[in-house]
């Protein structure tokens, strides 16, 4: 697994248990999101996505989630982010997150993000200094065929095409 684009691992809380002894779905969403901001600061990229300092704003615009293998309390979790595309004005993360004992990768999620203006909440570029950063910064994943290949084969770090 590429380091780069793995971030520390966490336990499953109490918190996220449904009545079924296992981590309720609305969850993994919460989990994707907190992968994809803890990416960000790990590479120093958060001043590029607040709006008070980096003049726009970024809005969830679909999120989805594939559930693998039920997680429990205390299960240990490593998210993995990588970018699918980076559009004109959005951003597709796609976010892996795998469980320690047994090593599987336990749910796959996207997040579609869109670059848009503050004053009006309309859709605009991503900045280039921001496009520049995570072109630099991520590991970015092809979308085609991602279901019949191992973790990793189809990633490829952008700086290297």
């Amino acid at each position: 697994m590429n380091n780069d684009n793995q971030i520390d691992s966490f336990r499953v809380s109490m918190r996220d248990i449904d009545l079924n002894g296992h981590v309720h779905n609305s969850v993994y969403l919460d989990y994707f999101e907190d992968a994809v901001v803890n990416q960000l600061r790990a590479h120093g990229m958060m001043q590029y996505f607040r709006p008070a300092t980096s003049g726009v704003a970024y809005h969830v615009k679909k999120c989805e989630a594939t559930f693998l293998y039920p997680l429990s309390v205390d299960d240990i979790i490593t998210p993995v982010v990588y970018i699918e595309k980076l559009g004109n004005s959005s951003l597709i993360f796609n976010i892996k997150l795998e469980v320690k004992d047994p090593q599987v990768i336990c749910a796959e999620g996207k997040l579609i993000w869109v670059c848009v203006n503050i004053d009006d909440n309309t859709p605009r570029p991503i900045p280039e200094e921001t496009r520049t950063q995570l072109i630099n910064k991520f590991t970015f994943i092809e979308a085609e065929d991602q279901q019949n290949k191992p973790l990793g084969e189809n990633a490829h770090h952008a700086g290297s095409r």
